[in-house]
């Protein structure tokens, strides 16, 4: 299977390589170039109804109507690098409809602990659901370390036990209800047609930071994979280099 790797033109992704090679997963990686302040303009080219939707000042923070979550301004030295990042995951995903075919997405700081088999994952997801042609988009990351309250996260997927299972809630009662995602966006599994529901999301709700546009009050059908196939090495992030 092909995978992808989004990463800067100096950026290393060489753990991720010898993490792909040391675990034996059946992977055929790929350089994918990340998108930059400086190339949004062009890249944004391939999306003609790219807009940007998500709040850059707090004064705008707020409950979104449309689709019923709370939207807030992210801290980042530079917002156009949150922007960036978007784009690239946007870039990878039109990839994936171009290719007819599934992928694996990885930003170049994730790194494999296990033999990602993805036959294996999607027998184990047909089993529990025999419904193999809804697993849209998987994540394979561990949220310990690489996402907003990862205890939280990490024990509702304990508690969901092995296997494919729904993204974990993570919000408390009476909370703002934020967008509920992944475990991070560094890993995850994804289907031509998975590609296409997020890219036609994009053009309906404009686009947010990736790790909150791709969510489950958005996209059902999103679904987290445990035990966990990858981590993240602790290298600094595109969006704060």
């Amino acid at each position: 299977m092909k995978a992808f790797v989004i990463a800067l033109v100096d950026q290393s992704y060489e753990p991720l390589t010898r993490s792909i090679e040391k675990t034996e997963s059946p992977l055929e990686l790929h350089w994918l170039p990340a998108t930059t302040p400086l190339t949004i303009k062009d890249d944004r080219k391939a999306f003609p109804k790219f807009r940007w939707t998500w709040p850059m000042l707090a004064t705008q923070d707020g409950l979104c109507m449309e689709t019923g979550v709370f939207k807030f301004v992210y801290q980042a030295k530079e917002y156009s690098k949150k922007i960036a990042c978007s784009l690239s995951h946007m870039k990878a995903w039109q990839k994936c409809v171009d290719l007819d075919e599934p992928i694996v997405i990885f930003e170049a700081d994730a790194v494999v602990k296990r033999k990602i088999d993805i036959r294996s994952i999607m027998y184990e997801y047909s089993y529990q659901c025999n419904a193999p042609d809804q697993a849209f988009v998987i994540g394979l990351n561990d949220p310990r370390g690489a996402t907003r309250r990862a205890g939280t996260y990490h024990a509702k997927q304990v508690e969901y036990g092995e296997g494919i299972n729904p993204v974990s809630t993570v919000n408390e009662s009476g909370e703002n209800p934020v967008p509920q995602g992944l475990a991070g966006n560094s890993a995850y599994y994804i289907t031509p047609t998975g590609a296409k529901n997020l890219l036609q999301g994009a053009e309906e709700y404009g686009m947010w930071p990736n790790d909150a546009f791709m969510c489950k009050e958005l996209f059902p059908f999103l679904r987290q994979a445990y035990p966990y196939y990858t981590t993240i090495s602790g290298t600094e992030s595109t969006t704060t280099r």
